[in-house]
């Protein structure tokens, strides 16, 4: 998966499969902070229970979107 594409999950609650260092599978269910890069590692999902490396994901499913208190009156505010 691609930065770019990543950051078109951000904000969204997900249920993330993915592979540790070890080769385990995993899957949690989490919000989306970021998806960002940070150098010698590579991309990575930055949520409320781990950070995962994109590189790592098997596969990424939207189960809900939620808006930060914040952001949504930021929006209604600008409107």
């Amino acid at each position: 998966m691609q930065l770019a594409e990543a950051k078109s999950y951000i904000g969204k609650v997900c249920t993330i499969r993915f592979l540790d260092r070890t080769g385990s599978e995993h899957e949690i269910t989490s919000l989306i902070y970021d998806a960002t890069y940070v150098p010698l590692y590579g991309g990575y999902f930055v949520t409320d229970m781990d950070d995962i490396r994109l590189d790592r994901a098997i596969s990424i499913r939207v189960d809900g979107e939620r808006t930060e208190p914040g952001l949504l009156r930021a929006t209604c505010a600008a409107a």
